[in-house]
C-alpha cells in the first residue's frame, strides 16, 4: 500500500482528528513539511517502516523528534 494512503487510513478516524486537532486529512502526505507533531511521528514510522529499518532505529528517530534524552 501506497505510504500517503496508510497514513490517510490511519487519519480516517475522525475522534483521533478531533483530539489532535488535523484537518484537510485528504492533502495530507507522508513528506516534510508537517504542521502537526502526530502526522510528523506518523509519518516517520511509515516511512522508516517502509525502507526496513527496525523497531529499535524507528524509536530513535522517534525519540530524536521529541528530544527525548
Amino acid at each position: 500500500m501506497d505510504r500517503n494512503k496508510v497514513l490517510k487510513e490511519i487519519l480516517a478516524d475522525e475522534e483521533l482528528c478531533k483530539k489532535y486537532k488535523i484537518k484537510e486529512v485528504e492533502k495530507l502526505t507522508t513528506n516534510a513539511p508537517y504542521y502537526n507533531k502526530l502526522v510528523e511521528i506518523l509519518s516517520v514510522v511509515i516511512n522508516e517502516n517502509d525502507n526496513n529499518l527496525s523497531d529499535s532505529q524507528i524509536y530513535k528517530k522517534i525519540k530524536n523528534i521529541h528530544n527525548i534524552g
